[in-house]
């Protein structure tokens, strides 16, 4: 038994019917690797050996009676694998729209609550006999990074599955909790609640000195407030969800991460924020105010990488979407985000966010925040347009039953008030982007994932016509000292529309890709 800690409980209690707090990954196989081709019996085999090594998918949460202290993970005494593991198929001719369709109805619909939360979905019938796997899960289990883990732990780096993860022993729960042993249990952290409300009181202290102290250093200039952000996309939460793919070469990201001397992550942000642009004018929206992205930051400790949950904090990075010209908004996005990174650094919001949430037990936290998400509280505030989640994946192939990994694309949660979610992963030479929204407030996300493949052309093509960069120091960019040595870039930028369709959407674009904050 494991008592929820950190900020995990609030993902909890923060989740209704229309924002189901939940991430997942829609992925793409290769069957013809796999030594006895594929069935839905050997995947089913699989996991079965591999979950005696996976506890965060055997547990389920008890809560503590009268509410009295955060919810425990327990064993689930009556698992069962086809609870949480579903065969679905895709009608001929087995198009990537349909996989789309099918995971923007699994990230509607929220977890059962009574079995541990998490489910996979095998999708057979894709073309060319691909095989596609849909995993979602609870975001109170996992983050990015955590999310990652257990993707690998789930994964072969060879067709031959890794014997040392394979568990032939039949996995024995340990016997569920009474309700005396969870009230006992629960008691000293109910006793020591107003210490840890001291505690949360005197981080708020420290975090204002902080912000105070880098004010003091930097300049108001430098500070990023988390609120009134413009009001694209504040339109009340519906329950439907619409998911959408792109994908992008790394390659090319690389070059002009090198190029321009920025991160992978302002890249990233970049090409978002020209996309999104056409995408506002296209739709007839406003554009003169620049949009603001939720852009999560994993705080995880080197010895907490084997640890489940969360360990998060957040940047609010305006996107520079106002202005027109693509490098401008390059350079513009990499000093907010460098100056948004060092205010994060400094002030530790993730340090104050876990201790006003340990601070306070469901029986006050689970109303409070369900009030908050009732009067639309965050919609209010305003703390940010859209999420952008980037998380590095790795450089090799990995294998799943055997059957070779050619994409995925992660899919992040929408709440009330941000109801776009843009996740981007890395994997091998690619970046796979994974579009979640709420189609009643963001409509046409089909749109926004071609702009987003279609943004990285030109930002390249404004990187080649401008390759001294000569308006540089002129736009506050990042570049320090003598203008970086000029090479061409090595993409080759289409010239007309359908030849522009082509490449993106050509062979290379089927490698794999996992979400990448660089």
């Amino acid at each position: 038994m494991q008592r929820m800690s950190g900020i995990d409980p609030m993902f909890i209690y923060s989740e209704t019917a229309a924002s189901p707090m939940e991430v997942a990954y829609a992925c793409v196989f290769d069957p013809a690797t796999a030594h006895a081709g594929y069935s839905f019996e050997a995947v089913r085999d699989h996991l079965t050996r591999r979950l005696p090594g996976l506890a965060p998918f055997r547990r389920r949460l008890m809560s503590v009676p009268m509410g009295l202290d955060h919810p425990r993970w327990v064993d689930d005494p009556d698992f069962d694998l086809d609870n949480h593991l579903h065969r679905d198929g895709l009608p001929s001719p087995g198009e990537e729209a349909g996989l789309q369709d099918l995971a923007a109805d699994i990230m509607g619909r929220k977890l059962d609550p009574d079995i541990p939360p998490w489910e996979m979905h095998i999708v057979e019938g894709l073309r060319d006999g691909k095989i596609g796997v849909i995993s979602k899960v609870h975001h109170a289990v996992i983050d990015g990074v955590s999310g990652s883990a257990i993707l690998a732990q789930l994964l072969d780096p060879t067709p031959e599955a890794d014997p040392a993860r394979d568990q032939e022993d039949v996995w024995q729960p340990a016997p569920a909790p009474s309700r005396v042993r969870l009230v006992t249990e629960a008691l000293p952290d109910l006793l020591s609640n107003p210490v840890r409300m001291v505690r949360a009181g005197q981080e708020v202290g420290r975090t204002a000195l902080r912000v105070a102290r880098h004010v003091a250093s930097r300049g108001t200039s430098a500070l990023s407030i988390p609120l009134g952000a413009p009001a694209q996309f504040a339109a009340p939460l519906g329950a439907g969800r619409r998911v959408s793919f792109a994908h992008l070469n790394l390659e090319d990201v690389l070059t002009l991460r090198d190029y321009a001397d920025v991160t992978v992550n302002d890249v990233v942000l970049a090409v978002c924020s020209g996309a999104l642009r056409t995408y506002l004018a296209e739709h007839g929206r406003e554009t003169a105010s620049p949009l603001v992205a939720v852009v999560p930051v994993s705080v995880r400790e080197h010895s907490e990488r084997h640890a489940m949950g969360n360990r998060l904090s957040a940047m609010f990075v305006p996107l520079a979407s106002d202005q027109e010209r693509p490098l401008d908004r390059l350079r513009t996005i990499a000093l907010t985000s460098k100056s948004t990174k060092a205010q994060e650094r400094a002030v530790g919001y993730s340090t104050l966010a876990a201790a006003v949430a340990q601070a306070f037990p469901p029986v006050l936290a689970r109303p409070a925040l369900r009030l908050g998400a009732q009067i639309g509280a965050v919609r209010r505030l305003r703390p940010g347009n859209l999420v952008i989640s980037n998380v590095p994946g790795p450089k090799f192939p990995l294998f799943f039953a055997g059957m070779r990994m050619l994409s995925v694309y992660p899919l992040g949660p929408v709440i009330d008030g941000v109801a776009l979610n843009i996740t981007v992963q890395s994997y091998v030479d690619s970046l796979f982007v994974g579009l979640n929204a709420c189609p009643k407030v963001v409509p046409d996300t089909d749109s926004l994932a071609r702009l987003v493949e279609e943004e990285l052309t030109i930002l390249t093509k404004a990187a080649q016509n401008d390759s001294q960069l000569s308006h540089a120091r002129e736009a506050g960019s990042v570049l320090t000292g003598p203008p970086p040595e000029v090479r061409p870039l090595s993409l080759r930028v289409p010239e007309s529309t359908t030849e522009q369709d082509a490449f993106l959407c050509g062979p290379r674009a089927l490698a794999f890709g996992v979400p990448c904050l660089q």
